[in-house]
């Protein structure tokens, strides 16, 4: 992004470095599939200031997407990726001044079955596997997403359960955080929360084992229980919707320290793209409306407000090398 400076005897372009962020949570290959190009939402990305996003697994299938696709693009950074790399100043500082060309955000990555796709496990235990085998990458960060979902059916119930509580188990057995999806509504009713519930009991067979709620849509009490227990929650685009009050006091009073952004691309676009296919990039609007509303509710400087979020964002993405084996955190 640039500004003209007309301060001198010449107007001059001049760029305007904006606060890194980190995307949480995306999938670029659903990205391309709705049209979105690799190196347009690369290039995006880099403009806007995103630094590094995790791409995310729905299944075995997209989970060697991700490895491979991750593998192609740090390539391109000289496999400079773990968190250290992401969001270091020299490096920005030097390309800056030497005017050296952006390879693009540093690509972490999850291996995972989403809840809608336990209809069928017959992969489940090739893509358990298939974690055990990457979990030494520097690349690979987490096992999931995983979940319930009883939005759209509740005929699967019992085998997303099974398929959780393993992700669950693995997770604890191989110190990895989870990438966690609950939805019960379209909208958030108190009435109707059972997934965090079913969440819960399962989680409490496996002490220790931390992750984060990512494409948070309840409010601060349902979030606390995971939170105690050492959880980040993470918001997309929904946050910055106007009729997403519910959720922006969660965002508001749950600890700043375990607050997280995502765009979930390419769902979920944030205001004001709100209706449009999303993409890394547009991270950037729901962690400047995260700053805003902690700003004028909290009385936080948004600047540590940005700055807070990207260190969390780096600590989930080394948590896995601060879990123990069998222990969890």
């Amino acid at each position: 992004m640039l500004f003209v400076d007309r301060t001198g005897s010449q107007a001059v372009l001049v760029p305007i470095v904006q606060a890194p962020v980190i995307d949480t949570h995306c999938h670029i290959d659903l990205v391309i599939e709705a049209g979105i190009s690799e190196e347009t939402a690369v290039s995006e990305a880099g403009a806007a200031g995103v630094e590094a996003w995790i791409q995310i697994a729905t299944g075995l299938k997209s989970a060697r997407f991700n490895a491979d696709f991750a593998d192609r693009r740090n390539a391109a950074r000289g496999n400079k990726i773990p968190a250290q790399a992401a969001g270091d100043e020299a490096d920005r500082s030097a390309s800056r001044a030497t005017g050296a060309s952006n390879p693009g955000p540093a690509v972490y990555w999850t291996a995972g079955m989403h809840p809608e796709a336990a209809d069928d496990l017959s992969e489940l235990d090739e893509l358990l596997q298939f974690v055990r085998d990457s979990r030494e990458r520097d690349d690979f960060v987490a096992i999931g997403e995983t979940g319930l979902d009883y939005f759209h059916t509740k005929e699967f119930v019992e085998n997303q359960k099974l398929s959780l509580d393993r992700h669950f188990a693995l997770a604890k057995e191989l110190g990895l955080p989870v990438v966690l999806h609950l939805r019960d509504d379209r909208v958030y009713d108190p009435a109707n929360i059972q997934t965090v519930h079913d969440a819960l009991e399962i989680l409490d067979r496996h002490p220790g084992v931390v992750g984060v709620l990512h494409c948070y849509t309840y409010t601060e009490a349902e979030a606390q229980a995971f939170v105690d227990r050492g959880w980040f929650v993470s918001y997309s685009g929904i946050l910055t919707f106007k009729n997403a009050k519910t959720i922006q006091q969660g965002a508001i009073r749950l600890p700043l320290e375990c607050l997280m952004v995502e765009t979930d691309a390419p769902f979920l676009a944030p205001l004001p793209h709100r209706g449009k296919t999303n993409q890394p990039g547009y991270v950037r609007h729901t962690l400047e409306f995260l700053a805003r509303l902690r700003a004028e509710h909290c009385g936080e400087d948004p600047d540590t407000v940005k700055s807070t979020v990207l260190a969390n964002s780096k600590r989930f993405i080394e948590q896995k090398h601060l879990l123990k084996r069998g222990a969890g955190g």
